[in-house]
């Protein structure tokens, strides 16, 4: 059996840039693990099945999970099922790429289990035909991502922060942010913000990486959700250093020590479904 740790990820920094004629927007992005993660084990079986233990995840074939394994055993003409069992830690649609963390997982363990022995830049392809951060989340730690996030350029580790997660509870629709993305007045971004946190982090300095956190999907998911607006001032007034995970729903807030984390999420539990004390975490 193949046991994988599924880490939840952060955008400290998120910039994104023009649409594509296919449709995908391009980015600049520095991207974070987080000590928050899903367990994934899998097994050989006759036939492919998927269980967990959050009763509104889908665990039929649209699951990215499902879909993974799926592209694998197409790929590689794979005679047998996979026992897949995602033990869930990550909210839902809640911009901490739990799905594709999951996914991430079963390319790993389907290279194992079958000894495909294919090499990190194949895995990398097919992981980028699963999604945008599926390739992030197949190698973790610290990484400036580019292009639709399948450019990566692994950095220096980010020094350890504490964090506070708390997730209203409703699903963001990531599709809806994008088209009101696009509808803003161009000329929004703050240019350089992703090599500018990249120097934040090799210097060390968790006070310039407060300063330098930034995503301008912000403004359109705000105008589409004010809870989450609503929420960011909350958490302000509770002492954190607040931005929105990708599209959201949820927000991280950074915390000036281990305490202030810990009270923070005292006085934020709840009054919301979830809320959380984590760290940045680099898996070896």
């Amino acid at each position: 059996m193949y046991q994988g740790i599924a880490a939840a990820k952060i955008n400290l920094v998120l910039d994104v840039q023009q649409r594509r004629t296919d449709g995908y927007h391009l980015l600049e992005s520095v991207m974070q693990t987080l000590s928050l993660c899903d367990i994934v084990e899998v097994e050989l079986a006759v036939k492919t099945s998927i269980s967990c233990d959050l009763p509104n995840l889908s665990c039929g074939e649209d699951n990215l999970a499902w879909r993974a394994w799926t592209l694998l055993q197409q790929e590689f003409q794979l005679d047998a099922g996979l026992k897949i069992t995602l033990h869930k830690q990550i909210p839902l649609a809640g911009g901490l790429a739990g799905g594709s963390s999951d996914a991430a997982q079963i390319l790993l363990a389907v290279n194992t289990l079958f000894a495909l022995n294919l090499s990190q830049e194949k895995m990398l392809t097919l992981a980028a035909r699963l999604g945008a951060d599926v390739p992030f989340c197949l190698l973790g730690g610290t990484a400036l991502a580019k292009g639709v996030g399948d450019e990566l350029q692994t950095l220096a580790p980010c020094p350890e922060l504490r964090l506070v997660l708390v997730n209203p509870g409703f699903a963001v629709d990531t599709a809806a942010v994008y088209r009101q993305f696009d509808l803003l007045p161009p000329g929004q971004r703050r240019d350089g913000a992703a090599q500018a946190m990249a120097g934040a982090i090799a210097a060390g300095d968790p006070g310039r990486i407060a300063a330098g956190l930034y995503n301008n999907l912000e403004e359109p998911a705000f105008q589409l959700f004010p809870q989450l607006a609503a929420l960011k001032e909350e958490m302000l007034r509770q002492n954190l250093i607040p931005l929105l995970c990708g599209s959201g729903g949820t927000i991280f807030g950074i915390a000036a020590d281990k305490k202030r984390a810990a009270v923070a999420a005292a006085n934020l539990t709840g009054k919301y479904p979830f809320v959380q004390a984590v760290t940045t975490k680099n898996y070896s």
